[in-house]
């Protein structure tokens, strides 16, 4: 025990303020055979500590006496029994528990005498580091402490004491309680400045109420002031519950950007947003070998979130002011939002990247690659039994290697082995199913790998199996990395229920209709919107619109005016006047997912905003250019129809531009006007000479009309100053 206690607030919930019985007159002061008191060090919450000598084997101790008017009788054995099990916690930075003693109605905790500094008078000469270094310590003794179910309630600058030989002390462990106690505890003991949230409204104490109270010790030491205390006002219980810190590099910049993050997880409002005591440890380990911290998905800074809020609300009334576009809207609300869900780390994304990670990365894809080509494509080379075992081991050694990281700290290496053995086990599997079970049929057209042994149902059931596992590995890890491995997964699982049904016998128009049938996933983003988990519901709603895009570019291709009876005789105008259908299919998709108001939904229209015009522009120039007369040939209405249609478009696109300012509008209108210009020379409707200098001298008469007009628009009139009356003089 530290041999200066300061007083500790005693706050409740329910009741005001708690007065501590006085044990230090002569009258109270206790007497503990084989023990002699001393002197009074201070006083805590709960009892008053003595500085004592332990007669029998001549050492100095601290003896915290518990008050006698501290609670029931049956309080005071649970806080009795408490310190007994924190006497059994095996750290060099817990306080030594030597025993509880008994005595004449005292009950006494003996523990081991501190002699060092508190850290609050030593932390505003210490470097961040050197800061880092202690908090490492104390982390350590928290976990140390929370695995044995053991939670401190009361972590302060005076429970922290630094001895001249460096090391780190932590005080009042023996007041403790056991984790597993759910039974509401009676007011507050502790001290307010560094309590969490939820245990001043009331609730029972949990190991993130420790962290939080880490989170305000670490806050303070590297800034010199209390996270909550604004205006040079001291912390109250309001602006803790108002849960807004100041964020430390606003005060001390040159404090470590991982630090600075870590310090304001652990002061997250909500409890299940805090990283448990030993990722506190972890990530302090890595600050002091310059690694980048990795915390766990949801450790979401909720002062942090409600800033970005407050904004999102100011950009609302931007745009409603028309200071912003709704698109520039949306980028901001895009990049808020990743943050506002608390989005998981993916297995590559991170703002640093270690050349060891980069190489497993690496290593895994490699693995992947070479499962698939033993499986599928070399399976005749590799014999009936390498074919299969290889990919199987590869799936074997990443689902080991996964179950081996599940209990560590590296968050971006999880996701990355489990979604790894995923992977291998597709082409495992279809390697065994070919191997032993299902045999193609021999000379089969509608087999996809018929040639390597392969059926279209061991692609199917192989990827069904990898689909179910992804998904209740989503369900489990609440990662969206695997929402996408999933969304992949559904496609190529639809994709082998196609080749079952004879995909590849199909016609052209018909292979298209079933590529479209894939966007089927957008239902499966709605359901998990209605679930309000929309960075799930992306993966599905991107697999809808690309594969959206893919089917009307081969329904263009097939060409769909044939497919359906409406061919013109000519395979490319077919073609081009499909395409531009698909052209003007994508742009009313975008128009009606454009006024979504889903943030995701307005993203995917502008994607097929910028997808259309290649569709529209380019099948009207391609069925514009087929139908060019030869010869003395008249101009076909179907080539007069494909100019007016493009000139349409290019027209479309300039309101278009002139409405909403957009680069991709600018640039198809540019680009259709340019197409015309080069086309229509060639339908001979007048001469080559002629047309281009009337496209330049008309271009040049509308260009500096345009101009005279901003000219006098921009002119300020100045009022005629009106002429003084005569005067008259009668």
């Amino acid at each position: 025990m530290a041999q200066n206690d300061k007083e500790t607030v005693e706050y409740s919930a329910n009741e005001g303020p708690t007065p501590n019985r006085d044990l230090s007159t002569p009258a109270n002061l206790p007497h503990f055979p084989g023990y002699q008191i001393e002197g009074e060090l201070g006083r805590g919450g709960i009892g008053v500590v003595y500085r004592g000598r332990d007669l029998t084997l001549n050492r100095p101790v601290a003896i915290k006496v518990l008050s006698s008017s501290e609670g029931t009788e049956d309080q005071r054995n649970r806080i009795l029994e408490e310190a007994r099990r924190a006497a059994a916690l095996e750290d060099r930075c817990i306080v030594t528990v030597f025993g509880v003693i008994e005595s004449e109605g005292h009950s006494a905790i003996v523990m081991e005498l501190i002699d060092g500094h508190e850290l609050n008078n030593v932390s505003a000469v210490l470097e961040p580091k050197q800061l880092a270094k202690i908090f490492s310590e104390v982390s350590r003794a928290l976990a140390t402490a929370h695995e044995a179910g053991i939670l401190h309630r009361d972590i302060k600058p005076q429970n922290i004491v630094v001895t001249p030989a460096h090391e780190v002390r932590i005080l009042d462990f023996g007041l403790s309680i056991h984790v597993s106690d759910t039974v509401a505890e009676q007011g507050f003991s502790g001290t307010v400045a560094y309590a969490a949230p939820e245990r001043l409204q009331g609730a029972v104490s949990s190991p993130s109420s420790d962290i939080f109270s880490l989170g305000v010790l670490i806050h303070e030491s590297l800034t010199g002031r209390h996270p909550f205390s604004k205006l040079g006002k001291p912390p109250t219980v309001s602006s803790i519950l108002a849960g807004d810190p100041v964020i430390p590099r606003e005060i001390r910049p040159e404090i470590p950007a991982d630090l600075e993050k870590l310090c304001l997880a652990c002061l997250s409002y909500k409890p299940e947003n805090r990283p448990t005591a030993q990722e506190v440890h972890q990530a302090l380990l890595n600050i002091l070998i310059d690694r980048p911290v990795q915390l766990a998905s949801g450790r979401a800074q909720d002062h942090v979130v409600n800033r970005i809020e407050e904004h999102v609300t100011t950009i609302e009334k931007w745009q409603q002011l028309g200071m912003v576009e709704n698109r520039d809207r949306d980028k901001l609300r895009w990049f808020y939002r990743k943050i506002l869900e608390g989005d998981d780390m993916w297995p590559t994304e991170t703002r640093k990247m270690q050349p060891g990670e980069i190489g497993l990365y690496a290593c895994v894809w490699i693995s992947i690659v070479v499962s698939y080509l033993c499986g599928i494509y070399y399976n005749n080379d590799l014999g009936p039994t390498l074919s299969w075992t290889i990919p199987l081991a590869i799936t074997g050694a990443l689902a080991s290697a996964s179950y081996l990281v599940e209990g560590t700290h590296q968050h971006r290496i999880r996701p990355l082995f489990f979604s790894g053995s995923i992977l291998s086990l597709i082409p495992a599997m279809i390697a065994v199913l070919s191997r032993f079970i299902w045999v193609p049929d021999d000379g089969s057209s509608t087999e996809l790998f018929g040639y390597a042994g392969i059926a279209n149902r061991t692609l199917f059931l192989s990827g069904l199996i990898g689909l179910v596992i992804s998904v209740v590995r989503l369900n489990l890890t609440q990662y969206s990395f695997y929402a996408w491995l999933s969304a992949a997964l559904l496609a190529f699982t639809h994709g082998s229920v196609l080749l079952m049904l004879g995909f590849l016998d199909w016609s052209s128009g018909q292979k298209s209709i079933g590529i479209l049938s894939m966007s089927i996933s957008w239902f499966v983003g709605v359901g998990f919107e209605s679930m309000y988990k929309p960075r799930f519901a992306r993966a599905f709603h991107w697999s809808s619109a690309i594969t959206t895009v893919v089917g009307l570019f081969m329904l263009g291709t097939t060409p769909l005016l044939k497919w359906i009876g409406w061919s013109t005789g000519d395979r490319d105008i077919d073609t081009g006047w499909s395409l531009a259908i698909g052209g003007l299919l994508l742009t009313l998709t975008s128009t009606l997912l454009e006024s979504s108001h889903r943030l995701e939904r307005r993203r995917i229209a502008l994607f097929h905003e910028w997808i259309s015009p290649f569709f529209l522009i380019g099948g009207l120039t391609l069925a514009a250019n087929e139908a060019i007369p030869r010869g003395d040939d008249a101009i076909s209405v179907i080539g007069q129809l494909s100019l007016l249609f493009l000139f349409g478009c290019a027209l479309f696109y300039s309101v278009l531009t002139s409405r909403y300012w957009r680069p991709r509008y600018m640039l198809a209108c540019l680009s259709g006007t340019a197409i015309l210009i080069f086309l229509v020379p060639k339908y001979q409707i007048m001469s080559t000479t002629a047309f281009l200098i009337t496209c330049s001298l008309v271009s040049l008469l509308v260009a500096f009309g345009f101009y005279w007009k901003m000219i006098l628009a921009n002119r300020v009139k100045v009022e005629a100053k009106p002429e003084p009356l005569p005067l008259r003089d009668d």
